[in-house]
């Protein structure tokens, strides 16, 4: 339903502006967003949720009921997409400055030097983190909280910020986001202690009260007795994701959640009667730990140990003697690392493949290598945890895949497999732009890279093939002789097509990637072998892309490939482009792509330049859709993972400007504050699309008068799709709404209304938006907000925007 206001805001555009040229305006706008179905999506928005609604009945509320409902806030003002996002930038960062480093090594470097330089990285950080909640300790020790209004308080608390100059971005945004979290917790814990000191016995009904019974006396020490033990409790907790991300780093398969507040969350959530499920539900995220992504996987570890803080102390008095039985999880050894394992075991393969000179098939050696194929893999068949079933697998798969490569090991196969991929380089990775050939990869049929390549080519073929049947075959069939058989030969022709060159192909075989001769994938980068972190395609694609292509391929930020090439710099189309493909190897995280060594040397890629190479974004963009993957993660913050044989594209685009304008890394992200019953909608815009709005917004514009439907239109072209999903997605995960066809309506209705505001606004109040584009920051970030959103109300509350500079 359209308000007045929004009829007014209409009204105010003198005339609108044709898009053809020479013709008349023309009477009416389109005004209604084609909203995408749920189904197009890769996730349901009524999937199930962390913890489960109060099982208490609503006629038998108590004090226990206001503990559950008070611990289910905390919880949810937790959820923060942008901190894992944060994160997540944090983790690209240091995983391309821990590669660099080992490419400036003769040799591989020791895990503890990988470490000391990890570490020193990390160190300013660290130290701006404790510095930062020093600052809160110190301003909160002595002050009168119990006063404070809340925006008095959200007042104090930013008076105590004073983010410092760390030099880095990334650092920076990850400070600004965590910080923002110390701040809810702050806010939580007052809330709590208010409430218990106005009732100390209904308040000791239930549990959080850690640090209450000190302040019974007086609400004027709640500074001293709990805010302060809260934020050095804060300060270690912080300090142990830091190093996390470094022990994270060093070995990407490592288990999130530390084993000694692993047991403690599920205890707590269902003591608070806020997920009576939430043991197996702890159990079944260990085991499918490559179902979510590394930085979400670390945030939600975060936010459960912050949860097991506000719980700690009654939890202990409750049951100290339940702890007993976690004693085994809690004393469990560090795992080991994995991915160099396989590292390893996957060049003893390749020089064992390269010389082979038995009359027999290399059956052992296969034999000895599944293994760490397998121990990759946290999700194991429950059947491949007997030692003789595994045994069997592994016998049963190495057969058959040792008879398929027989005629491709040995010294002749090898030298003949290097002559062949070195034959054509015009077709290979040969830096045209900057002349640098063949040698780059080694490639070249001259010194020890002669060997190497080809016996790396036939592992690949090996691992992606055990891959390949692990992921398909159910578990019934790993005895079955011949469903194994039949599944490693069809897996071992799709993974020959990849990783090994196409004139070693049969001409008619249907697996082949491209329509015409490709390329293949070489492990990467050369300079750290064997420690290889990535593949690269051999043939760079130099494309013209139109701007329908570029506007009907989807890109992470939730805009497509033409949002992001305009605010590099495009201004005619189409563009001329090269497109370089990858593919990821376990333990690879996106900040390893950023090191391809083939690159010219001044040009440093983010990690947010590459995205996934679907079936679709391979047949618009390269024109042949085998090449691309199905989306194996989703596109929210922190989805991704390291998922072997993932694939990934970047556009370059030559002639661009050196420097790059920063941009949104989302380009609109749901807030939601259960103490409030405040949802904010965020609109991030680049420096180029705010300035581009502005300009139809002046009068001065090219048509002489202000275009406000089109600066509408376009905002709501960034913000419409999916939002309704994500708000209703969000409802019901803050247990607001529990019907999903409720959720689903309120969120259209909160959604209809962010379009209302942002017309009215745009209309009376569009100076303010004027002065946030004018202002130094890069970008701007439009605010519309709902505080009291209630699930039963007949009345939406009206939105508030606002517009800020810069990409907060």
């Amino acid at each position: 339903m359209r308000s007045d206001s929004y009829t007014e805001s209409r009204g105010a555009t003198e005339d609108y502006v044709s898009p053809f040229s020479g013709l008349s305006p023309f009477g009416e706008a389109v005004d209604e967003a084609v909203e995408q179905s749920t189904a197009e999506f890769d996730e349901s928005p009524f999937e199930s949720y962390s913890f489960t609604e109060s099982p208490f009945g609503e006629s038998a509320y108590s004090a226990a009921d206001e503990q559950s409902q008070l611990a289910t806030e905390f919880l949810e003002a937790l959820r923060d997409e942008e901190f894992t996002e944060a994160l997540e930038q944090l983790l690209d960062e240091g995983a391309a400055r821990a590669l660099a480093d080992a490419q400036q090594w003769s040799m591989t470097p020791s895990e503890a030097e990988c470490r000391e330089s990890l570490q020193e990285w990390i160190a300013p950080l660290i130290t701006e983190w404790e510095r930062t909640i020093d600052n809160f300790a110190g301003g909160l020790e002595n002050a009168d909280l119990h006063g404070l209004a809340e925006q008095e308080l959200d007042e104090l608390l930013d008076s105590l910020e004073s983010p410092g100059a760390l030099g880095s971005e990334v650092f920076e945004n990850f400070l600004g986001k965590i910080v923002r979290k110390v701040k809810s917790v702050i806010k939580q814990k007052v809330r709590q202690a208010i409430g218990f000191v106005k009732n100390p016995v209904k308040g000791v009904i239930g549990i959080a009260k850690s640090g209450l019974k000190t302040i019974k006396s007086g609400l004027q020490t709640i500074g001293k007795h709990l805010i302060g033990p809260l934020l050095a409790r804060l300060k270690k907790i912080g300090l142990s994701l830091l190093k996390g991300v470094v022990a994270k780093l060093l070995n990407p398969l490592t288990r999130i959640l530390p084993a000694e507040i692993r047991p403690l969350v599920p205890i707590l959530a269902k003591r608070l009667g806020i997920g009576e499920t939430a043991d197996e539900a702890s159990d079944e995220a260990d085991e499918g730990a490559d179902e979510s992504g590394t930085a979400a996987e670390m945030s939600e570890a975060f936010d459960q140990q912050l949860f097991a803080m506000f719980s700690a102390e009654e939890a202990g008095e409750a049951d100290e003697a339940g702890a007993d039985e976690f004693d085994e999880v809690d004393a469990e050894e560090p795992e080991h690392n994995t991915v160099a394992e396989l590292d390893d075991a996957r060049a003893r393969l390749a020089a064992q493949l390269s010389a082979y000179t038995g009359s027999e098939e290399p059956i052992a050696e296969i034999e000895q290598f599944i293994p760490a194929v397998l121990a990759i893999r946290p999700l194991l068949k429950l059947g491949l945890k007997v030692t003789g079933a595994r045994a069997k697998l592994v016998n049963l798969i190495a057969q058959p895949l040792a008879k398929l490569i027989k005629g491709m090991v040995g010294p002749d196969a090898a030298r003949t497999i290097g002559k062949i991929a070195g034959q054509d380089p015009s077709v290979m990775i040969a830096r045209a732009v900057v002349g640098v050939g063949f040698t780059a990869l080694g490639l070249e049929t001259a010194g020890q890279e002669e060997d190497t390549i080809p016996g790396e080519a036939l592992a690949s073929a090996v691992e992606a093939t055990v891959t390949r049947v692990l992921d398909e075959l159910p578990d019934e069939a790993f005895t079955d002789p011949l469903q194994v058989s039949a599944a490693v030969q069809r897996a071992f022709a799709e993974s020959a097509a990849a990783y090994l060159p196409d004139r070693l192909l049969r001409a008619d075989l249907p697996e082949r990637e491209t329509s015409e001769e490709g390329g293949f994938w070489v492990m990467m980068p050369r300079s750290t072998k064997p420690r290889y972190r990535f593949r690269k395609y051999t043939r760079v694609f130099a494309m013209p892309i139109p701007r329908q292509v570029a506007r009907a391929v989807r890109w992470n930020d939730g805009g497509t490939l033409e949002t992001y090439l305009l605010d590099r710099g495009v201004d005619r189309w189409p563009v001329h482009a090269e497109i370089d493909l990858y593919e990821t190897l376990p333990g690879t995280m996106l900040g390893h792509l950023t090191r391809d060594e083939t690159l010219p040397a001044a040009e440093h890629p983010g990690a947010d330049e590459f995205q996934p190479l679907t079936a679709e974004a391979a047949g618009l963009l390269l024109r042949e859709p085998a090449l691309g993957r199905r989306r194996k993660v989703g596109t929210a913050p922190g989805a991704y993972r390291p998922v072997p044989g993932q694939r990934y594209f970047r556009v370059r685009v030559a002639k661009l400007p050196a420097r790059k304008a920063r941009r949104p890394r989302r380009l609109t992200t749901v807030r939601w504050d259960p103490a409030s019953k405040r949802l904010g909608i965020v609109i991030k815009l680049s420096e180029r699309r705010a300035r581009g709005l502005q300009a139809r917004l002046q009068r001065a514009a090219p048509a002489g008068q202000r275009d406000l439907p089109a600066v509408l239109s376009a905002l709501r072209e960034i913000f419409l799709p999916r939002l309704q999903y994500r708000i209703a997605r969000r409802l019901l995960k803050a247990q607001l709404v529990t019907d999903p066809v409720a959720a689903a309506k309120l969120a259209g209705e909160l959604t209809a209304a962010t379009s209302t505001g942002l017309a009215t606004y745009l209309a009376q109040r569009g100076a303010q938006f004027a002065a946030a584009v004018a202002d130094p920051a890069d970008g701007v970030t439009l605010a519309v907000t709902f505080t009291g959103v209630q699930a039963e109300s007949a009345q939406l509350p009206a939105p508030e925007v606002v517009a800020t500079p810069g990409l907060k």
